[in-house]
This record gives C-alpha cells, structure tokens and sequence, in this order.
C-alpha cells in the first residue's frame, strides 16, 4: 500500500461513546503537579474509533517513542498478535487539514501503526479533530505511555524540549502541571537533553542508543560534557565511532572515562538493528593482540537463524584456536560417541562414517582413507580410544596424557 490509498478507500469508522465521561474529566481534574498547579481539564467530547491504512498516518512531530519497543522483534511479534487476535487498544490521531499528505497524525500508538503496517491490516485509533491543541495531546500521549511499554527519559526529554522551544507550553512550569509530574524533572530533563544535543558530534551517538538510556545514566554523560574538561578528547574518541557502535550505558565510559592504554580489541563480526544495518550493535565478536576474544549479544533481539549464525562464528574462532588439540578432541569425541562393543560390532562403512563426520566437525581435513585407518584403530582397541586416536592423527606429542 502506498501514496493516499487511505482517501481512496475512506477510513472505516464508528462512533463510540465512553460509558462515563464524567468520571473520566473528574479524574482529568484532579491530576496535580508537584508544585500544587492543576492541569487544565480535557474537553468532554464524543470520541470516534476509525480505522486508516497506516499508510495515510505519520507520526505526530512531537511524539516521543524513538527507538523504545521499536525493535524488529518486539514489533514482529505485536504485529503477530494484531494478525492473530486484532488490535486490541486503539491509538489516538488527530486529524489534518484537507490538502495534506496524510489523513491524520499519531499522537499515541506509533508501535501498533507499525505492528499493523507489517501485519497488513488498518490502524484504530481514536480521532480527534484538527483543532485539538497540542498541549492536550502531550498529556494524552504521556499518560498513555507511562501504562506502555516504557518510554526513555531522554526520550521524554527531547520530546519536552521540543515542545518548548516551540512555544506549546509557555513555560517548564506549565509543561509539567499539564503532563502531572514534578517541576524539578522537567528541569533536570531540559538541561540533559540540551547537552547531549547541543554539538553533532555526541547527538550522532546518543541518538541511535536514546531508548536505552536510565535516567542516571544519560545525566552523568549530560554532566560529563557539560563539565568540559575533558570535551576535547571526548570529541576526538567520538570521530572513531560509529553511530550506534557504544551502547548508551558504556558512551560515558568510552567518550569521558581516562584512558589508560589504547584499546586493543578489534571487532571481527558485528550485526546491527535495522533491515539497513545502521542501528545499534545487538551482537559483536572482538579479539585482541594476545589472541583473547570476547562475545557480546544481545540474545531477545535475535532470531533463531542469527543465533544459530552467531554460534558458527564462535565455533570457527574455537576451531582455530584449539587446532593443535583437534587429535584429542577427536577422541574424546569418539569416546563418547561409541562403546567398544559397538565399535567391535558395527558395520565397516557406518563406523568409517561416524569418525569422518566427528573428524570434520573437529576441524581435520580427513578423507576416506584416514577415516578407515581410525575405524581400524576402534576396532582394535578394547579401551584408551581418546589416546590411541590422538597418537594416530597427530603423533607421540598429541597424546592427551602428556607422557
């Protein structure tokens, strides 16, 4: 579906009524913020449910899920839901004016837009009509998300900031009295997000890792910079690194933290989020000089084949490194395969079969001929398998006793 398909089948839609909207502007009445203020209370209204192709819909400009939720698996497996059970909870929208691209914009429900896009079925939302302000649907959205799956404080941060220096709220006072939380928070949100944005060479980090920021975590690296002392270097660490390469809790470390030594790992597999590969890291392979090497994955943001894939490349860099030992790991192998009984009545050509097969997944090169002389090598011995084979591939040397 592309292009305004929505204005060509027109959105299904159906009025629905709240069974008590009275109830539900009292609650809106009452929310209060830290400082005693009291937000403004949400306008009784009728609210429809309509139905779009999500290609009709973008984005509200102030929302604020970047990346949260927003993985490939989280999103297959809602879109797997909504194709199996419906979308279960509508989104909210808000109209356009006539003439636009789009019929509406998402303030709330951006993952299940995306969920429906990918299971090929249209987006439910409630409407509201043009006019609504956008302070209202901050609150809204706000709400909606602190019940969601969970939503970054810096991405509320940029979110609020936004909003802000677009004049929605007149002030961090009458920001927080709207969405209900505390005056302090906002204040310390502004300050953070001012400087993990304020210079293009620390946004390109932070933002593709944003959702993944703690509070904590994204104040100490907001202090960090701020403090300055150590922004010059930081900047120069930060021309090494790709956007997306440092996951949010260890930038502080690898941009501000004291160097001791250069870094002696290099990356030798990396897999990224995204079809395009420009997301964060979910799973790497590094190794160092002294020939060490690490994993680091992230194993819910993985399918089962990228798991499996991941699992050969850690089994090639064991190969590699154990090589010399592949004559004992081949007998031991073998040992835990067959007992001599079976080895004694077994069919030539099968057992020539099963040490060719164990051989191979050891990392030795074997043919035929090598398979048949290590059969004749099983049949003869009544025990010690692990040592007899050991000496018969790799000599005295190998052998796993050491004598």
């Amino acid at each position: 579906m592309s292009g305004h398909v929505g204005a060509a089948i027109g959105p299904v839609s159906r009025k629905e009524e709240h069974p008590d909207p009275a109830a539900r502007e009292a609650k809106a009445r009452s929310r209060k913020a830290a400082d005693g203020t009291v937000s403004r209370p949400l306008t009784a209204e009728t609210v429809e449910v309509e139905a779009f192709d999500p290609e009709t819909v973008r984005p509200w400009q102030f929302h604020n899920r970047a990346g949260s939720g927003m993985d490939d698996v989280s999103l297959s497996a809602l879109a797997a839901s909504i194709d199996r059970d419906g979308q279960q909870q509508p989104g909210l929208a808000r109209r356009l004016p006539p003439g636009d691209s789009h019929l509406v914009e998402a303030i709330f429900g951006i993952r299940r837009l995306e969920a429906c896009r990918r299971a090929g079925t249209l987006w439910r939302a409630e409407v509201r009509e043009s006019s609504f302000p956008d302070a209202e649907c901050a609150a809204l959205m706000h709400g909606e998300n602190a019940w969601s799956e969970g939503v970054s404080p810096l991405e509320n941060a940029v979110q609020w900031k936004a909003m802000l220096d677009a004049g929605v709220f007149e002030s961090q006072t009458a920001l927080a009295a709207q969405l209900g939380c505390a005056r302090n928070t906002v204040s310390r949100a502004i300050i953070t997000a001012t400087a993990l944005f304020g210079e293009e060479w620390l946004a390109r980090l932070v933002r593709p890792v944003m959702h993944e920021f703690t509070g904590r975590s994204a104040e100490r690296l907001a202090h960090a910079y701020a403090e300055g002392s150590r922004r010059q270097e930081a900047r120069k660490r930060a021309e090494e690194l790709d956007p997306g390469q440092v996951s949010a809790q260890r930038l502080h470390d690898v941009l501000f933290a004291p160097r001791a030594r250069p870094n002696p790992w290099k990356t030798v597999f990396t897999r990224r989020r995204g079809r395009m590969g420009g997301g964060s890291t979910v799973a790497k392979i590094e190794r160092n000089e002294a020939g060490g090497w690490s994993v680091t994955v992230r194993p819910h943001e993985q399918s089962p084949s990228e798991m499996a894939e991941l699992a050969e490349q850690v089994r090639a860099i064991v190969d590699t490194e154990t090589a010399e030992a592949a004559a004992v790991r081949l007998g031991r192998r073998l040992t835990a395969m067959l007992t001599p009984e079976e080895a004694k009545s077994a069919e030539r050509s099968w057992l020539e079969g099963c040490v060719w097969t164990a051989a191979h997944d050891n990392g030795l090169d074997w043919d035929r001929w090598q398979s048949a002389v290590a059969a004749d090598i099983l049949r003869a011995q009544t025990h010690g398998w692990e040592r007899a084979v050991a000496r018969a591939v790799g000599g005295r040397e190998a052998d796993p006793s050491g004598a």
